[in-house]
């Protein structure tokens, strides 16, 4: 999977780009603000969970440390995260003492707007995370495996995907690989012996399936389907806290 930088829709140095001036700066936050509000008015989460999140993290750098938080990661998909290994810092540039004052200025005004629109973001998430139901169609006492498929339908359209989890330094994560994306009169079981080369020649057909379903007012790339994915993957995670217990019982 091929991986690019993610064009935010501000970047974190966004003070210090041209002159250090209070008023100028509000504009630049009002600017962005107006795009966040088209991209929440469409019900959209990712990648702006993930901006909004290092801009906080960017502006408590900034108070605590007087450097400035970024990152240039290349991404993968929409909603891959940014993890402490992928951040990095670099100095703010010299300031003198008029300058100084607008800074200070710019920080207490866009901190808590950035905190408020953040919140809005992260009410949205939870919204469509409470929204999903999810089912094991085949293959339940195999629900704990790093692996399996997950499926949902839109617009008279079956999406299909593979899921694989992987645990790095404590930290579960969980990529896909899109297997179908159409109309069809085929079963679950037909399409990933179709489409999935691997589905029997690596016994992938004893892997678990999962249906999902979630609110059609959500967009699918932006928001369903990385909060489908996470609720898969916490599925399997409670599946596997669950287990030995009922092995004990």
């Amino acid at each position: 999977m091929s991986k690019i930088k993610n064009k935010f829709l501000m970047e974190t140095d966004w003070l210090f780009q041209g002159i250090l001036d209070a008023e100028q700066k509000e504009y630049v936050l009002l600017s962005y603000f107006q795009k966040l509000n088209k991209r929440l008015e469409e019900m959209k989460v990712y990648p702006m969970f993930t901006e909004l999140s290092l801009h906080l993290g960017n502006i408590q750098t900034l108070l605590t440390r007087n450097q400035i938080l970024y990152t240039d990661k290349k991404f993968s998909s929409t909603d891959e995260e940014i993890s402490i290994k992928d951040l990095k810092t670099k100095d703010v540039p010299s300031m003198n003492e008029n300058e100084f004052v607008e800074f200070q200025k710019i920080i207490r005004y866009s901190q808590p707007k950035l905190f408020d629109y953040f919140s809005i973001t992260k009410a949205l998430w939870t919204m469509a995370y409470d929204s999903i139901e999810i089912k094991v169609r085949r293959n339940k006492k195999n629900v704990a495996s790093h692996k399996g498929f997950f499926y949902f339908y839109r617009d008279k359209k079956i999406y299909v995907y593979h899921y694989t989890t992987k645990n790095r330094k404590d930290n579960l994560t969980s990529q896909l690989k899109e297997i179908f994306i159409g109309e069809t009169d085929l079963t679950i079981i037909k399409l990933l012996s179709k489409f999935s080369p691997k589905y029997k020649v690596e016994k992938q057909n004893l892997l678990p399936i999962f249906e999902v379903k979630g609110n059609e007012i959500f967009p699918i790339e932006e928001t369903l389907l990385p909060i489908f994915k996470r609720k898969v993957l916490n599925f399997v995670v409670q599946s596997k806290k669950i287990e030995p217990t009922e092995q004990m019982s």
